[in-house]
């Protein structure tokens, strides 16, 4: 009995050691160039671990993407006002995808994939942006109906709103490697990111405050 235990101690471990690795090569290289032997061999397991747990390589990423973080954070701060619940969402999300402390490995792999997409975006656009784009989509028209102005904007134009404040967020991600030659000295702690998140949502809030008195 304790050496069936044993086994699945170090069958969990296995399985985990390779999700890390995958995690890192995935946000390294890509899903095209990721390959099973490397990730076999940054999680110390044999070539065959990957089928044996996950069936595919395309399993695999599947296990790897796991975006129930970024769900939960739509989900927190349900009972405060809309505002406040973007002011809220705003700086965890910078922190998801910026904190150089902690880095978020989705949100590295879903940077790969939006600048370089293989098939694999759909399986991120579906389960991932899409109800991102829903939830900032619904949280708008909510600060645009406490505004009085909710019945002003249309589905295009709150399509826009949602693009611009998403924007706003990835920039940041996406455009480090120019502000970092921009300004040497920059860097992402907690203080920073924790500025930029108020400016997005200052800058997104007088936004919408504007189209609401069109």
């Amino acid at each position: 009995m304790m050496e069936a235990a044993e086994a699945r101690t170090a069958s969990e471990q296995t399985r985990a050691r390779l999700l890390d690795a995958a995690r890192e090569v995935f946000s390294q290289r890509g899903f095209q160039g990721a390959t099973i032997r490397e990730i076999c061999r940054r999680a110390e397991a044999n070539g065959a671990a990957v089928n044996y747990h996950f069936g595919s390589k395309d399993g695999l990423l599947a296990e790897a993407l796991n975006f129930a973080p970024l769900a939960a954070l739509q989900k927190a701060n349900a009972s405060e006002c809309p505002s406040i619940r973007l002011r809220l969402f705003i700086r965890d999300f910078m922190m998801m995808l910026l904190d150089e402390k902690n880095p978020s490995s989705q949100c590295r792999i879903m940077a790969r994939e939006l600048a370089d997409p293989t098939p694999s975006l759909d399986k991120i656009v579906r389960e991932a942006i899409a109800p991102l784009h829903e939830f900032m989509g619904k949280l708008v028209r909510e600060i645009l109906n406490a505004n009085g102005g909710g019945d002003k904007v249309g589905a295009a134009e709150l399509r826009r709103c949602v693009y611009s404040i998403l924007g706003q967020c990835l920039f940041y991600r996406h455009s480090h490697p120019v502000l970092h030659r921009l300004h040497h000295t920059l860097r992402y702690d907690h203080k920073e990111i924790e500025a930029i998140a108020e400016h997005i949502v200052e800058f997104s809030l007088a936004g919408i405050k504007h189209l609401s008195k069109k």
